[in-house]
């Protein structure tokens, strides 16, 4: 079996005061994109779980199939081992290894004929990582997803939210650009400083595109405020980092225009890519 593990982008994040459990409390709309890894899955035996990644039993991936085990007696027995394919950058904002966890989660569920539903697998995300649950959803369903509490809450966004989300182009073209390094969200959380309160109980998607982690990690990392203004010369639209970074990405208005401002963004020695 072979399946996508698309990665995202964050089309804003809000980062509000730690919780008793040690987590920021967080708003953000989860975009899945085009741009994705690829897991190869064969059967394997006596619940044993392998990834080539060279991670161990630390690989998100491992960890999915370890909590799906758990959380489903029939599949304790059951195995897998897993070829990756990496397109994803590591450190890059994008979700890479959730991602990896979720298409892991996806994915098991049909080949070990679990009939378990996006929800629950959601759920049991949530025990691997923050962007777990909403990786599961927004893979699944191919659309963008809010984000609550600590990543624990997800929900699809309604036909009406989608068509206001600030996403502009046409076809959802959009350039991602990386420059070169691996962001710590660790640090760049540590270097943030969270809104007052907590989020508002009234969801506004139309409202304007903010990262509460950009600040910080421009200022970590001055080669993320260098690729978020070459960006924008380049001719992107809502330019913004994704995650807590290095990734930014910026709108186009079709393929050849992301193209040319791929190019621009190769050009000053970023990784470039276009996707949708």
């Amino acid at each position: 079996m072979t399946v996508e593990a698309n990665a995202k982008v964050n089309l804003s994040l809000e980062v509000y005061g730690r919780r008793d459990d040690g987590y920021h409390e967080l708003r953000s709309v989860v975009l899945p994109i085009g741009l994705a890894d690829v897991l190869s899955i064969e059967p394997y035996k006596d619940g044993t779980v392998l990834s080539d990644t060279g991670y161990g039993e630390g690989d998100l991936i491992v960890r999915a199939a370890r909590a799906l085990q758990e959380a489903c007696p029939p599949a304790a027995g059951l195995g897998a081992k897993v070829h990756v394919e990496k397109r994803i950058p590591v450190g890059g904002g994008l979700g890479g290894g959730s991602a990896d966890a979720a298409a892991m989660l996806r994915a098991l569920n049909e080949a070990w004929e679990l009939c378990l539903s996006p929800e629950r697998l959601a759920e049991i995300g949530a025990t691997v990582g923050s962007d777990v649950p909403a990786l599961v959803l927004a893979q699944h369903y191919r659309a963008p997803v809010l984000m609550e509490g600590r990543g624990e809450r997800v929900r699809l966004l309604d036909a009406d939210e989608r068509a206001s989300l600030p996403v502009g182009g046409k076809g959802g073209w959009m350039v991602l650009a990386n420059p070169g390094i691996s962001s710590s969200t660790a640090e760049v959380y540590a270097r943030c400083t969270p809104r007052e309160g907590r989020p508002s109980v009234r969801f506004d998607a139309s409202a304007a595109p903010v990262n509460d982690l950009q600040a910080a990690a421009c200022a970590f990392h001055p080669e993320i405020a260098t690729a978020l203004a070459a960006l924008m010369v380049a001719g992107a639209s809502g330019a913004m980092m994704s995650g807590s970074g290095s990734t930014v990405f910026g709108f186009a208005d079709d393929s050849s225009s992301a193209s040319r401002i791929a190019a621009a963004m190769a050009a000053v020695g970023c990784r470039a890519w276009t996707t949708t």
